[in-house]
């Protein structure tokens, strides 16, 4: 349903409660005040409360789709307002099928060819029985088991997520996977030119390929709240979707920046092949002068050259002949440079080389101890994010938990995401490492 739709059937809907209430309903609640009901007028009223009841609940689905897609519209508005052209499309080609693979920057999941197809025809059934997830998981509350999420439904959630994803924001490229293993192009050596003298043979220089391989992995996040709350909450749509995507969300993010990482960033142990390889493991692997950092105790800013630290990571990946799209670090790294002031006592000035480049906080990047920097250590990555694909399986799976909670009164929710993350140019991002946050 579109944005237009739902806004019209909304106004329609309220205009129709708004009447059959001046019709009937006030009517019958007037006479309610001073005397008891006749059979008849019993009769009348339940008809009317059943009958708004019913037009409430249409309308608390519908705000709760204008509301999803209010979060899903800012964020595509959040990509286009930095970055219109952030994520080509065109850069990466299934080569399994020749056609363009990933979403535009701002491209709602449903909307690509892939996605498109499994929406025509499919989850008719589910979708006649349920008028959203928060309805199919209290159905599923009373009876334990699992069930697919309709596609559509599945495609607002993962359009939710990117919105919360901050690695998403900042412009990796989402990868729609028709399969369990998509074979993404990528080019790993560039041709290049040189002048020649008059006659002289031309020098081959061929650009040299291979694929990016995406292997769909499983991802699980769990839910818990109370059997009362998800058999009563009238907003159950909004707020199991609303936490399953933040949940998704926050793993994908720790997963593309520490996957393959077991030591040394506080609790982070996200073991290969279990999970994917993120970028800070990739660059370990592949690109160690790219890692920034480590020092012994950890890295404090200096007064007077308060982003020097930030600066060299930018200038990293610059040097690499890739540029920059975002810096992602966590919270308590944004407010120990926000609240930087010169000796005047004035706000530090972001430098102009920092202050082109978005910053995106993720809270999945811990703050962890190094050496005698104790619970202030943290990391912050830079990079194109573009060259960072996220494949995405069309299907989430709810598995509803009523046993395992049963002695508390509560249900988990466990959300099954299917999908892999690559760096397909791991020279395209820095890390520095152990940089001082807040306290």
């Amino acid at each position: 349903m579109s944005k237009t739709t739902t806004t019209t059937t909304i106004a329609r809907l309220e205009q129709e409660r708004t009447q059959l209430w001046e019709d009937k309903g006030a009517a019958l609640s007037a006479t309610a005040s001073t005397r008891e009901f006749t059979a008849d007028e019993a009769i009348a009223w339940e008809t009317v409360e059943r009958d708004i009841g019913a037009l409430d609940q249409q309308l608390a689905n519908l705000r709760t789709v204008a509301q999803q897609d209010a979060a899903i519209e800012a964020f595509q508005r959040e990509l286009d307002s930095f970055a219109p052209d952030k994520v080509d499309a065109r850069r990466w080609i299934n080569t399994d099928t020749n056609q363009v693979a990933a979403l535009r920057g701002n491209e709602p999941f449903g909307s690509h060819p892939v996605a498109a197809r499994r929406l025509a025809g499919r989850d008719d059934h589910a979708r006649a029985m349920y008028s959203g997830v928060g309805e199919m998981v209290r159905a599923l509350s009373t009876t334990g088991g699992s069930a697919i999420v309709p596609t559509i439904w599945s495609s607002t959630l993962i359009d939710l997520a990117r919105a919360k994803s901050a690695v998403a924001q900042a412009g990796a490229a989402v990868v729609p996977m028709g399969a369990p293993t998509v074979n993404i192009g990528r080019m790993t050596g560039e041709p290049t030119a040189t002048f020649r003298t008059e006659g002289s043979a031309i020098a081959p220089s061929d650009p040299t390929f291979d694929n990016v391989t995406l292997i769909a992995k499983s991802l699980s996040a769990q839910v818990i709240g109370s059997r009362e709350w998800f058999q009563d909450a009238e907003n159950a749509d909004q707020v199991v979707s609303e936490a399953i995507a933040k949940a998704i969300a926050g793993k994908i993010d720790q997963v593309a920046l520490y996957g393959g990482i077991t030591a040394g960033a506080g609790t982070i142990n996200l073991p290969t092949p279990l999970n994917p390889r993120g970028i800070l493991a990739a660059l370990i692997a592949t690109k160690p002068a790219n890692v920034l950092g480590s020092a012994t105790n950890g890295t404090v800013q200096t007064a007077g050259k308060y982003w020097d630290e930030i600066i060299d990571l930018l200038f990293t990946v610059r040097d690499s002949n890739e540029s920059p799209t975002g810096l992602v670090w966590n919270s308590k790294l944004d407010r120990m440079y926000a609240k930087a002031y010169d000796t005047t006592g004035q706000p530090l000035a972001v430098p102009s080389a920092v202050a082109e480049v978005p910053r995106f906080s993720s809270n999945t990047i811990p703050s962890y101890t190094q050496g005698t920097m104790a619970g202030r250590a943290t990391d912050v990555f830079a990079g194109d994010w573009s060259n960072l694909i996220i494949g995405q399986r069309l299907d989430i799976t709810l598995q509803v938990l009523t046993e395992r909670y049963a002695d508390t009164g509560q249900i988990g929710i466990v959300a099954h995401w299917r999908g892999d993350i690559q760096p397909a140019r791991p020279s395209a991002f820095a890390v520095h490492r152990a940089i001082q946050g807040a306290a």
